[in-house]
Formats: structure tokens, sequence, C-alpha cells
């Protein structure tokens, strides 16, 4: 049983569906990457890391690099969105397929209905998916399990601030449809808690769930005042709630630890989100350096 730590281009500020920051192409972001101490990164948006296969292997080769995962939102609870976003999880999953990915990482898409809500849990349960739309959803998400195991990726759920799938309940939920061995879960430490989770209750239940981990941090204070002002998840990330990790206030020790004791097999990816004009985007190079031997000094 092996951790292996990747980073991820959204620590750059390179995050879906925003304008990417011109001072970050792809070569310098995966220098970067390799230059922190890691061994392997995820695609990112689609299009920012090379498209064509074997371009994209050569690009992580000069770095002695791996391609872990890709994350795809699609919008799952609306069956008129399906066929555009199915097409797009099928472009993207032969892609990281063929350079080397064994894993897709699958998140419902944020809406701007939901995004009003984002990180407060009894809102956003309030405004959970209908019984027809979490059919609908459920559809789509075997639909990309199909899909993906024609080309050997398994697939893992990643919760998300701003989606239809981010509160503890709404995970269970999720979890309620598939079977253990069909869909795992991408957790991610900092949007769990942002949304009103427990990290280490979790793993202490549900660590066979997990088959890759996004370790991200979180400033308790800073998400604190993002609730309380009633920002939306955009909005919460240009306010600085997410910490470089090991400087916020989850208890990774713990985290780590569990992950050890479950014989945790599988990437771990050092993450934190922010975007090009929010707080933390002027250092990313040293943030994930800093990352890297937090983690080695916890064991990883």
């Amino acid at each position: 049983m092996a951790i292996r730590v990747a980073n991820a281009p959204i620590s750059w500020g390179i995050m879906e569906h925003v304008e990417l920051p011109a001072d970050y192409p792809y070569g310098r972001v995966l220098d970067e990457i390799g230059a922190a101490g890691y061994s392997g990164t995820e695609l990112g948006p689609y299009g920012f890391l090379p498209a064509d296969a074997a371009a994209l292997r050569a690009e992580l080769e000069k770095r002695s690099l791996t391609l872990c995962s890709a994350f795809v939102d699609i919008e799952l609870g609306n069956a008129a969105a399906h066929a555009e976003g199915l097409a797009f999880v099928a472009r993207s999953a032969q892609l990281i397929s063929d350079a080397g990915a064994r894993l897709l990482i699958l998140s419902d898409k944020v809406t701007p209905e939901r995004n009003v809500t984002a990180g407060r849990r009894d809102e956003g349960n309030q405004l959970s998916w209908n019984d027809s739309q979490w059919d609908a959803a459920a559809k789509a998400i075997r639909e990309v399990i199909t899909q993906c195991k024609t080309v050997g990726l398994r697939v893992a759920f990643h919760h998300h601030a701003g989606s239809h799938v981010e509160t503890p309940e709404e995970i269970d939920r999720l979890f309620s449809l598939f079977p253990a061995d069909e869909l795992g879960l991408c957790l991610d430490t900092g949007h769990y808690v942002y949304c009103g989770g427990d990290t280490v209750e979790f793993l202490e239940k549900q660590a066979a769930r997990v088959w890759c981990v996004h370790l991200k941090d979180l400033y308790e204070t800073k998400a604190a005042e993002a609730r309380a002002a009633r920002m939306n998840f955009h909005a919460a990330v240009r306010h600085g709630i997410f910490a470089p990790l090991g400087r916020g206030d989850i208890a990774f020790p713990k985290v780590v630890r569990l992950l050890q004791d479950r014989n945790f097999d599988g990437w771990v990816v050092v993450e934190a989100d922010v975007l090009p004009d929010g707080v933390g985007a002027d250092a990313p190079l040293a943030n994930a350096i800093a990352g890297r031997e937090y983690l080695r000094l916890l064991g990883v």
C-alpha cells in the first residue's frame, strides 16, 4: 500500500470556468509542480495541458510526473444537459487514460442557484435535488461509470461547495445509490469542512470509500466570515478561506494517520483553491514547496 503525492494546476489559479492567469502557462506550472517535489499532477481544466495524449505524456515525462486524474464537472441533476456533459466526460476520459491515469474525478457543476448558499449546510440542504433530479443524476453517474470502465478508469465523486452534492447529507444520499466498489469518493478536506462536515469523523467511518484525497486546508475564521457575509463559493475563495497546507485549522496529522491506518492506496493531491485576483494567489510555488515539506514531516 502506498500514498502517492501530487499537486494540481488549481493551486496556481488554474480553475474551471474562470479566466486563466497569463503568468502561468502550463509549462511553468508543470515545472513548478516538479520542482516542489511532487510526483504527480491532475489534468486541470481540459485544454490547459496538451489535449493530445502523446504530447501530454512527453511533457509529463520531461519532469518525471505522472498524471493521476482529471476533475470533470457536469450538470448532473439536469437531464437536458447530459448529452453535452457525457460527451465531455468521454473526451476527457479517453485523454487521461491514454496519458496513463486510472481515475476520473466527477463532480456536479457549480450552479448559480446553489452557489449562493455555498458553505452554509442547512441552507444548502433546503435546496437539494428533488427525487426526479436525484434520479437524473444517478442515471448520468452510471453512464459516466460505464464510459470510464471501457477505457480502464474508475470514477471517484468529488463533493463540491456550490454544487448539489456539497453537504454531508447529500454525500450520504449519493452513496446510498451506488455500491462501494462502483463509485468512490474524492474526499476534499477543505470543501468537506467548509460545507459542515468533520473530515476525521468521515474517515473513521468511511475510509474504504475514499479512492483519492484532495488535501486542502481551511482558515476557519475566514470561512466563518464568508458564511456570515453570505458569499458564494468564488467570492469565498477570493476572500481566502483556503490555507496553504498545514497553516489552517484542519487536523492533518489525524487525517494522515487515519489514511495510513486504513491502508489507503492512492493519490493525495495537495491543493489550495485560489483565483488570480484573490487572496493566496501570489506565492503558489512557495506554498507548494511548504505543503510537500509539511507532508514529509507527517511521514508521507
